[in-house]
Parts: structure tokens; sequence; C-alpha cells
């Protein structure tokens, strides 16, 4: 018992180092601050005792006192420690964790029983600060040396929107580097919770799969309650995935342009690009098994003038201002973080969204007319209850061929009413959804004056969006986010 006892003081001492670490330690009042560590001691400690209470948890980024603008103190000294050195060293590997989310937090207590270059951090500008300094270390090597470096191994230990937190800050600083810069990191995806890019990569390589898709990874990072993993296993783990993992996956870089609504006046609108290569969901998934009725769906074949950057062209969007037509190459520096909050009513979830989507599809054969090259566009105007456009990264994809990896849109829509002669058809398409495969481009307006779109981008949620556009390119050098994997499964 004694053990135990002195096992519990070690763990709950440790638990307070990183309390700290997480917590912002500027604040002048000293009360306060001890008030805010022991919410923050509490809210750890309660799934290391098993007795959970969900609500308990923030959200990702929802600490209450992270700047998403200025990184903390602790996050620079931290990267002051890992990147020590010379400047003619650089690190073999570091792990990025988000430790705003228990499983962050979890996960780090376990790694700390081992040295592991670990970095903290809580939100969007420590992610970009870290990435940041780790490019200008890597710049201070090349000053210094005549040989390339070795890639750096970047583990990014998170869910969705924390790895797409991570991509932004790495296309832009690496899409003002050389093209040859893009060689000088690997990174390593290590996912929490239902993680759509963690499931991606498991297709792929079985070895990957078995490390971080079985059902005790599961349990250990999507149910606090049921921890089925111990410290030396996840150690493990993770150091088998940074030793061994070589197999190179290029995975094509796409580009999701949303135009948010302004928080100042009506007519103001902030226009912003966002990097992703996994997925963009609208509406309400559990739609998925609703019905569907192609009959409401109008469809027509665009003309040459329709090709345009422009969104769609109706008396709907007839009082919108040049501002709003997305540009057909992004400036790398408005990207910003997700809005967390619009002036404008946001659809509640499973309320139907009446849109009006434009998508090209690649066409079969390369034709030199003008008007056969334009039929490849579709439009569709409808009530929809959900959609998801997804590209999943493929092994094998050369550089010079990228635009050949393109979306696949599901989309679920409102079942027409039927009249008592079609009851019986209506039985026989219950269940049914529409499937669309060889989308390069695609524009979603809302129809709706009075209520604006929850976009979630990559797992980050956009917020007051009157419509976007997705892109299957990125539009500078930077095309493909590099990720290391044991090897590709035979399919």
């Amino acid at each position: 018992m004694s053990d135990d006892g002195s096992k519990k003081n070690d763990c709950d001492s440790h638990e307070q180092d990183i309390e700290q670490s997480v917590s912002e330690p500027n604040t002048p009042d000293r009360n306060r601050l001890f008030v805010k560590q022991e919410f923050n001691h509490k809210r750890s400690r309660s799934y290391r005792e098993k007795k959970i209470n969900h609500d308990s948890f923030p959200r990702r980024h929802s600490t209450g006192v992270v700047s998403q603008t200025v990184p903390r103190k602790a996050l620079l000294d931290q990267l002051s420690a890992v990147l020590a050195g010379s400047d003619d060293q650089l690190p073999d590997n570091i792990i990025l964790v988000n430790t705003a989310d228990w499983q962050g937090q979890f996960f780090l207590q376990k790694l700390q029983e081992k040295q592991f270059k670990v970095i903290c951090t809580c939100g969007n500008a420590d992610v970009k600060a870290a990435v940041s300094n780790l490019v200008h270390k890597i710049q201070k090597f090349c000053n210094t040396n005549p040989k390339k470096p070795s890639p750096v191994k970047i583990a990014i230990a998170g869910a969705d929107g924390y790895i797409n937190s991570v991509l932004r800050p790495y296309v832009e600083q690496f899409s003002a580097k050389p093209p040859d810069w893009q060689g000088y990191v690997r990174f390593l995806v290590i996912p929490f919770g239902n993680s759509c890019i963690g499931k991606n990569l498991g297709t792929l390589d079985a070895t990957y799969s078995a490390l971080f898709l079985d059902q005790s990874w599961k349990d250990t990072f999507e149910k606090a309650e049921s921890i089925k993993l111990d410290s030396q296993e996840i150690i493990n783990r993770v150091s088998k995935y940074l030793s061994s993992a070589s197999t190179l996956l290029q995975i094509p870089i796409a580009e999701a342009m949303v135009m948010c609504k302004g928080k100042s006046g009506e007519d103001e609108s902030c226009q912003t690009f966002i990097p992703f290569f996994s997925e963009v969901k609208i509406g309400n998934p559990d739609s998925a098994n609703a019905s569907v009725d192609f009959d409401d769906v109008s469809t027509v074949v665009s003309s040459p003038a329709l090709l345009s950057s422009s969104p769609p062209s109706n008396n709907t969007f007839e009082k919108q201002k040049d501002t709003n037509t997305p540009p057909n190459s992004p400036n790398v520096g408005v990207m910003a973080t997700a809005n967390q909050s619009s002036s404008t009513p946001i659809p509640v979830p499973g309320e139907l969204l009446e849109l009006q989507i434009e998508y090209w599809t690649t066409p079969v054969k390369v034709e030199t007319s003008a008007s056969k090259k334009d039929s490849n566009k579709i439009t569709l105007k409808t009530t929809f209850k959900y959609i998801h456009v997804q590209r999943l990264a493929q092994p094998g994809i050369p550089m010079s061929d990228l635009q050949s990896s393109t979306f696949t849109m599901l989309s679920v829509m409102k079942e027409k009413k039927q009249k008592i002669m079609r009851l019986k058809k209506a039985k026989e398409t219950e269940s049914k959804s529409h499937t669309v495969d060889g989308i390069n481009r695609l524009i979603c307006t809302s129809k709706s004056q009075n209520h604006s779109l929850k976009v979630t981008v990559d797992g980050v949620e956009w917020t007051g969006v009157k419509f976007f556009q997705l892109s299957a390119q990125w539009q500078t050098h930077i095309k493909h986010f590099p990720v290391v994997l044991f090897g590709f499964s035979d399919s």
C-alpha cells in the first residue's frame, strides 16, 4: 500500500507540472492562478481515476486561457530546449502533442517516462510558432553546412483538426522556401479519437493499422474511462513508428476557399484559403441513412461563360458584391483560424439545407473542342441533408500527376413528397444516396438569405460561411504533405 501511495503522490505531482505548462502563467493575481490550476487538476485527474464525466472535458482549444494569436511563454521555452544545440545540428525527430485535449495530456504523461523530444501545444498560435521555429532552425543549418540536412521526422499526435492545424503553417512557411525544402521534413501521424486521416492511412499500411487503429488504442484514446494500454506499450508503439517508418506517402494538398460573413457589418465578408487533404462536411451525418429521390434534383450543363471562378449566378446572388468572387490562386498570408462565432444564424444539426452545388468532373477523354470541355460541369439545386466531400490518399501517385487525385462527393437529399401511386417506388429507394467520383472543383452556395453554413474542413469547424469553393490542388508549389509509413499493403 505504501508503494501505491507513493506512486499516486508522484503522479499528482507530475500532473501539476503539466497543468502549469498548459495554463497561461502570466496572470498577475496569484489567487486566480491557483483557482485555474485547481480546475485543470480536477479535469486531468478524472480520467486517471476512470470516473469520467464527459461534460467536464473541454473541447479542442477551449482551455479559456490560451491565446490564438500569441504563443505561450512555456511553449517558447520548450522550443528553446528541444531545438537547442549548435546550428549544424538538427533533431532526428520531434513530437507535437495537442495538450488542449485530455488525450494529449494523457499521452504526454505516458511519454515522459522516456526521453522523447516533445512539444506541447495548446492552440493555433503555439502550433504556428513550433513550425516557424523549426524552419528557422533548418535555415541556420543550411547557412552553416554545404550538404543538405537529413529529413526531420515530425510526429503529430492529435485528432484530425490538430493535424490540419499543423498543415496550415507548414504550407505557409514552406511556400516561401525553395522546392527542395519539401525534402527536409517528414510527418508521422499518431491519431486520437475517430480520425478519418488515421483510418485512411491504416487502409494503406497494415503495420500502421495494427499500431494505431486496433481496439486497444481506440479504447485508450476515445474512451477515457476504458484505458487499455499501459505506459510501456504506448512508448513501444511510438518508438517503433519513429524508428522504423521510412516509406514516403505524398498526400496531395487540396484547397478550400471559404467566404465568411463579417462581424462588423452585414455587407462585409472575409475570404480565407484553407489547405486540407482529407474531407469537407456539411450537415448531419446521421442523415446519410435517409432516403433520396433524385427526381427533385435540377441538373444543367454549363456554358463556357460559367467556367469562371465566380459563385453561382442567379436571382439569389444578384446583390453580392464583386469581392465575393474567389480568385484562381490564393495568397497564403490570408490563411486564418476558424471562425468561432457569427451574427448569422447557423443551421442546427438535422436541419435541411437549401443549397446550390456546382462541380466539375475530370473528363474521361481529353477533347479539343470547347463545348466538349465545358460539358463536364453539373449543377444541383435542391434541399440537402448531408454532404461529404472526401479525397483518399493513394500510394504511387507521381508529382506530375497530382491533378488525377480528385474528390468523391456523397450527398443525401430531401425525399420528394410522393404521390399515392408512387408509394411502392418510394420504399424501394429508401436507403439510396448520391455519390459522384472524379470531381476536381466544387462550389457550394447557400440559397437561403437567413442562414449561413457551418462547414467542417479536416475536423475544423468554420461558421458563418456564405459559400465555399474546393479545388483539387493547392495553388503554390507546395502540392503535397509528406507522410511516412512502414510500407504499402497489398490490395
